[in-house]
């Protein structure tokens, strides 16, 4: 069955398809018996998984590099943005008594994400390490010292217990 096109219009031409992927060859024969291993840990009973034509790796060696790479990356962004090397933020960190200044967080989740170099956004002025929440939060106020003020006057005097005397949510509420 032939395709008809509208009158004046002629097919689409035809593209050249990409070139297809070259994948790695196979690995090279082991000679005399000895079994593949680890390019890290020489490993030769774990499961061993081609990360590039010549180099096998067990998956502890990979998370390890993966691990590695994702501090030196971290690293040199703490550099290039904020001029400050890991060892400057160390000891940032540790007067501040190896935690944020809310005392509760030593990163978020404690491991998977670290505490955050905190600076004024007006002046670049770095202050301290803070999680997460203490570092959006000081962010939405603006870095306004009134605003926590404030805060703390609400939390110390509520307005409501002045209007109504204490009354607490009806239980089940």
């Amino acid at each position: 069955m032939t395709q008809r096109y509208p009158k004046g219009q002629a097919p689409a031409p035809k593209v050249a398809r990409p070139p297809r992927l070259q994948f790695a060859p196979p690995p090279p024969p082991v000679s005399s018996g000895a079994k593949p291993a680890c390019a890290d840990c020489g490993s030769t009973t774990r499961n061993l998984i081609r990360v590039s034509p010549k180099v096998l790796l067990c998956a502890s060696d990979i998370r390890k590099r993966k691990k590695t790479k994702k501090a030196k990356a971290r690293n040199a962004r703490q550099v290039r943005h904020f001029g400050i090397t890991v060892e400057e933020g160390d000891r940032i960190l540790e007067l501040q008594g190896g935690m944020c200044i809310c005392g509760k967080w030593t990163g978020y989740n404690g491991a998977s994400r670290s505490l955050s170099t905190d600076h004024d956004h007006k002046t670049g002025m770095i202050r301290g390490k803070l999680c997460k929440h203490c570092n959006d939060l000081l962010g939405r106020v603006k870095d306004d010292p009134a605003y926590f003020e404030a805060m703390i006057e609400y939390l110390r005097n509520p307005p409501a217990v002045r209007a109504l005397g204490e009354r607490y949510v009806p239980e089940g509420q």
